[in-house]
């Protein structure tokens, strides 16, 4: 006679959802510290670099909580054409969140916008959410890639753009 509890090894996959947000957070903290410690600023020892570091990984998991662990979470779960809708609105935040420039909640929305989007396309029956998945998708990877233009401009350069009229 056995009994009715058993320990089964868990599968331990991670959606692709989440593959993209831990990939996008570690991507954003790590890039974040070595322009802020090394290629801006000079190096000012580790009473500075740590503070720093430790910062930009606290911005990293709470932006990684609210944007994967809550918006696209829940809208990954949800029925009918939702999945669609929130992706093209997490897409526009990000769009709209260029206007400042070189902060790490870009690119973190983005990929937001981008899982959302392959969540809309995949998931959904209607047409509708899938056009608007397609659009997040597009929207999220125009995001990405501009902040993506900032970091490069900013290793060049190794100073951070001047972007005041």
């Amino acid at each position: 006679m056995s009994s009715g509890l058993t320990l089964e090894a868990p599968q331990g996959r991670l959606s692709r959802e989440v593959r993209i947000g831990v990939g996008a957070a570690a991507f954003v903290v790590a890039i974040r510290v070595v322009i802020g410690n090394f290629v801006v600023n000079d190096w000012e020892g580790w009473g500075t670099f740590v503070p720093t570091a430790t910062g930009a990984a606290i911005e990293g998991l709470l932006l990684l909580g609210v944007v994967f662990g809550l918006v696209v979470r829940l809208a990954a779960r949800s029925h009918g054409d939702w999945p669609g809708v929130v992706a093209l609105g997490v897409g526009t935040v990000a769009l709209l969140s260029l206007a400042i420039p070189y902060s790490a909640p870009q690119a973190l929305v983005g990929a937001g916008a981008v899982a959302l989007g392959l969540v809309a396309r995949d998931r959904t029956d209607g047409r509708a959410s899938q056009w608007l998945g397609w659009a997040a998708v597009a929207i999220g990877l125009v995001v990405i890639a501009t902040w993506l233009g900032f970091v490069v401009t900013t290793i060049v350069t190794g100073d951070w753009p001047d972007v005041t009229p």
